[in-house]
Order: structure tokens, then C-alpha cells, then sequence
């Protein structure tokens, strides 16, 4: 994957990561067994893929100084962020 691909996957994945976090704590305020279940799912498949993105990612800046993976870090940052405020917001 080239790092574009890399950088709209990441923020994607954050992105939802982050709403479905916010909605899996709803549910479980609401004590709603089965969004608990569908969001928590949800989360942690978003979790994985960003992460494992994430990971190689900060390797390659981190320790081989490849500045070129520096989008993929921050449409992490930024997609996550998003996520968040529009969950808050619904």
C-alpha cells in the first residue's frame, strides 16, 4: 500500500474507531447488553487495523528516520479527534 492508501486507511479506521468508542460508553451507561456487544465488535476490529498501520508506521519514523510515513501518523491523530466530536455531537 502506498502511503496515501495508508494515511485514508488509518483515518478511516481511527475515525470510527473513536464514534464507535464514544457509542460502546453510551451503551454501557445504558446498560444495553447488545450495543454493547455490536459496538465493542466494532471497535476492536477498527482498533487492530489502525494499530497495526499505526505501529509500522511510527517504526518507520521512529527508527529509520522515513519521514515520509509523518500523514499516516497524523491522519491518526486527526481522524480520531473527528471520530470523537461527531459521536459527542449525536
Amino acid at each position: 500500500m502506498t502511503v496515501l492508501e495508508l494515511s485514508l486507511t488509518v483515518f478511516t479506521t481511527q475515525l470510527i474507531f473513536t464514534w464507535g468508542r464514544t457509542w460502546n460508553i453510551k451503551e454501557i451507561a445504558r446498560k444495553n447488553v447488545k450495543g454493547v456487544a455490536i459496538s465493542g465488535s466494532l471497535i476492536h476490529i477498527m482498533w487492530l487495523i489502525s494499530l497495526s498501520i499505526g505501529a509500522v508506521s511510527i517504526k518507520e519514523v521512529m527508527m529509520d528516520f522515513n519521514f515520509e510515513y509523518i500523514p499516516v501518523v497524523l491522519c491518526s491523530l486527526v481522524g480520531g479527534t473527528i471520530g470523537s466530536i461527531i459521536r459527542l455531537k449525536n
